[in-house]
């Protein structure tokens, strides 16, 4: 699943639970869900949609939010994957075993998909953009009185 959609769910999570920590690990929580749910991955060049998503989401709703902090711990556990991707990880070679997060270690299934590409890029932009509007990011950005 790309950063972005993690994201997204994150913060649609997040709209619903109050508790800023709490929506962090329910963000968290999300991440897996949404690694066994079949896809393709993206690789490093997704990033500037990952930060745009997140600069969306603050935008609309603050960075002391709920859906924020429900954004944010959604794409926590791929931060783990950045040492590797900028080739300064020695585990870089190694199985995947090494990382922390179940989906990514290989201790559990993450979601496959034998299904053409083109399917699992509808799956993660429906993902996305319902996340995006769980969370209420979607419309115009939130107005300070």
């Amino acid at each position: 699943m790309t950063g972005s959609v993690h994201a997204a769910l994150g913060a649609a999570i997040g709209r619903f639970i109050p508790n800023k920590p709490l929506a962090f690990v329910a963000g968290v929580a999300s991440h897996f869900a949404g690694d066994v749910v079949p896809h393709h991955d993206m690789g490093p060049g997704e990033t500037p949609l990952v930060f745009a998503t997140m600069a969306r989401i603050a935008q609309q709703h603050g960075l002391n939010s709920p859906q924020f902090w429900g954004a944010l711990g959604g794409i926590c556990p791929d931060f783990e994957h950045i040492p590797a991707e900028l080739k300064k990880d020695p585990r870089r070679h190694e199985p995947m075993d090494e990382k922390l997060f179940p989906t990514h270690n290989g201790r559990v299934a993450h979601g496959g998909w034998s299904w053409p590409e083109g399917w699992g890029i509808a799956m993660q932009v429906a993902l996305f953009l319902g996340g995006l509007y769980l969370a209420g990011t979607l419309g115009k950005p939130k107005q300070n009185d």
